[in-house]
């Protein structure tokens, strides 16, 4: 478990209308406010708003974030290409950090919103200021969560190669590349692993074939074969289109809830849970 004092936050750029799961994302949030803070960047509103202890909604669009990497970084950025906001969070620090408190956190992070939340400082490494970048996955960053401390967030613009990649036209996962990773670290440690914060990519859990609970601020994975693994977070980034996948909205007020192939739907009682597991064999 991190240290008392360590805090992250989370920068996440999202352009077009909020996805029906995101009012579960945000809960899943809360249970963390102690440590990080999610400031999510949105054309789908006007003012500054604060979801919860642990989420701040700010106005941003497309042509405001490419007229501060103008401005601030002397960058062109593709504003065509949607897919590469993934990309463009990772100096979305540098833009930011003198409108928002930024500079208050020990690390600056992204993450996505296809995903809920468990208790993280449970599954990050006790010694968490020793390291330059952690993420949860092995060996690389991980673009549904990725932290990095303040110091070496501050120094990325600085880098040709990351300024380079802000030009380009067609999207790569550049920010979950082993190299990304090494312009960070510049030598010092870093700690890439999936266990145990992101259980469902862990060595012995099916990820293909799992769902994941959220029972009161804790999430726990499952597989088909009955396996089940605590951890920081679930990534239903493979469920999310499809239209068998449904929100119930109404989880959001249940103290307990799941995730899997059909959707978000309460599981408090036995018989929904067993929804659940018969996701993983229908």
């Amino acid at each position: 478990m991190i240290a008392p004092d360590v805090s992250a936050a989370f920068l996440v750029p999202f352009f077009g209308p909020l996805p029906p799961y995101f009012i579960h994302w945000a809960k899943s949030c809360e249970i963390n406010h102690d440590h990080f803070h999610w400031f999510v960047y949105s054309d789908r509103t006007r003012q500054p708003r604060r979801l919860n202890r642990a989420v701040t909604v700010i106005p941003y669009t497309v042509d405001a974030m490419a007229a501060d990497f103008s401005d601030l970084l002397g960058i062109d950025i593709c504003r065509d290409n949607q897919r590469m906001v993934c990309n463009f969070r990772l100096l979305l620090y540098a833009l930011r950090r003198k409108r928002e408190p930024l500079d208050r956190f020990d690390f600056i992070g992204y993450t996505d919103v296809d995903m809920i939340y468990g208790d993280l400082s449970r599954f990050l490494p006790d010694d968490t200021r020793a390291y330059r970048m952690i993420s949860g996955d092995d060996d690389h960053p991980c673009g549904p969560f990725t932290l990095i401390c303040r110091d070496a967030a501050a120094c990325l613009p600085d880098s040709s190669r990351i300024r380079e990649e802000m030009g380009r036209r067609s999207y790569w996962a550049f920010d979950e590349s082993p190299e990304f990773m090494a312009i960070v670290a510049d030598g010092g440690p870093v700690h890439c692993r999936a266990h145990p914060l992101q259980p469902a990519m862990t060595h012995g859990i099916n990820h293909r074939k799992s769902f994941s609970v959220w029972d009161r601020g804790r999430a726990t994975v499952w597989d088909f074969r009955g396996r089940r693994m605590p951890g920081g977070f679930y990534h239903f980034s493979r469920f999310k289109g499809k239209a068998r996948f449904r929100v119930r909205p109404e989880a959001v007020s249940h103290p307990v809830w799941g995730v899997c192939k059909y959707g978000i739907l309460p599981a408090s009682t036995r018989r929904a849970f067993w929804r659940l597991a018969l996701s993983l064999v229908m």
